[in-house]
């Protein structure tokens, strides 16, 4: 009966690790990594050349990976269930000329909005930390509708 009595419990014991084990796996789980937006090849282009016409002035990187790249959100969108849309961001690193930068955003938001493939976004937002001098940094960014 002892034997038995071992048998069973190591049955019970193994009958609840196991799911255990398969369902509460934190590395099939927790360390996912997140959904990042990737852009098309036609908006990489477009963002290719501003920012190459801004890199002749000075160095910039543009950034776009903030933005909604959830495959729901898209769903949602197509079928218009969606209660409220997100802002498509740009984000630059730092710019020291605002001047020269907004004059090139402004000449290259036709083409951004043109070659957006989703109409899931409700305007274009950009950012960018304007670095006038070593010791002052503003973070600045408006919105394109």
């Amino acid at each position: 009966m002892k034997p038995l009595k071992n048998i069973l419990g190591a049955l019970l014991i193994i009958g609840v690790l196991f799911p255990m084990l398969l369902f509460l796996n934190p590395f099939a789980w927790g360390m996912r990594r997140a959904p990042e937006y990737v852009p098309s090849q036609r908006l990489e282009k477009v963002l290719e050349a501003m920012k190459n016409e801004i890199n002749a002035y000075e160095q910039v990187d543009i950034d776009t990976y903030n933005n909604k790249a959830n495959l729901w959100y898209l769903r949602d969108c197509q079928n218009q269930r969606l209660d409220s849309l997100e802002n498509f961001e740009i984000q630059f690193s730092e710019v020291k000329n605002d001047d020269f930068v907004k004059e090139k955003i402004k000449k290259y938001v036709p083409l951004i909005e043109k070659q957006l493939e989703c109409t899931c976004y409700d305007s274009l937002v950009f950012k960018y930390e304007l670095k006038e001098n070593e010791m002052q940094k503003v973070v600045l960014g408006f919105k394109i509708k």
